[in-house]
């Protein structure tokens, strides 16, 4: 019996890993995608629970960039067209210690786009927006500036040559982040969350207990 023991303990993990897995990395349509921060109230929503009690057609849900002590994005924030935080800039190079270049991902009628922070020109027709950073991938090549030292739990995003969204959550440096989304074909990729990162998928997440500010979510009916 230790043998078929053996194997079945040997299973089961291979399903829990593969189950991890399935939660952590995620391909979407552009057209799913959707983002936010507050409830009909007025109040941040802040966690997964709260958000999928008023929207219950939820996919996917990813907590998103870095916010402020009101749980509000700190940087450009666009919801369904409207614009809720202004875009940040960096005013001094030399005490900025954020890795740069920062990054927004934005979505309008054309599909899903990532790229270095623009003028907010550039994101006049966007619908869904959020300032993050750094940026992981630019044109398909790898950020310079991201160092290969601390392993961390990271999550981000990219944009597949076809356009599909890309999300995943894993632990690594932030060169091995930026090189696993180069795998898996993306031209450009933002961190989003270092700190607590967390995902939501098919009713499965890794911590249940996280606050975010604004939140990014793949809805069902478009598709995944």
């Amino acid at each position: 019996t230790y043998p078929n023991s053996r194997q079945m303990k040997t299973k089961l993990l291979i399903m829990a890993l593969l189950a991890c897995l399935h939660v952590e990395c995620q391909t979407f349509d552009a057209s799913s995608i959707r983002m936010y921060w507050k409830d009909s109230k007025g109040i941040p929503y802040m966690t997964f629970e709260r958000l999928l009690k008023t929207n219950k057609n939820i996919a996917f849900i990813t907590g998103v960039g870095k916010f402020s002590g009101a749980f509000s994005s700190i940087g450009l924030f666009i919801e369904n067209g409207q614009l809720l935080h202004p875009i940040k800039t960096v005013q001094n190079t030399k005490v900025n210690r954020e890795i740069q270049p920062c990054g927004v991902f934005h979505i309008n009628a054309s599909g899903a786009f990532i790229d270095p922070l623009q003028s907010k020109q550039a994101y006049k027709n966007a619908i869904w927006a959020i300032q993050s950073g750094p940026m992981l991938l630019i044109d398909g090549r790898i950020n310079a500036a991201l160092p290969n030292r601390t392993k961390a739990l990271r999550n981000g995003v990219g944009i597949k040559k076809d356009g599909k969204v890309y999300f995943a959550c894993i632990e690594a440096s932030m060169r091995e982040f930026a090189e696993h989304f180069q795998k898996e074909g993306c031209l450009n990729a933002l961190m989003l969350e270092s700190d607590h990162p967390d995902v939501w998928y098919n009713g499965n997440s890794r911590k249940k207990f996280n606050r975010f500010g604004p939140m990014i979510v793949a809805e069902k009916s478009n598709g995944k």
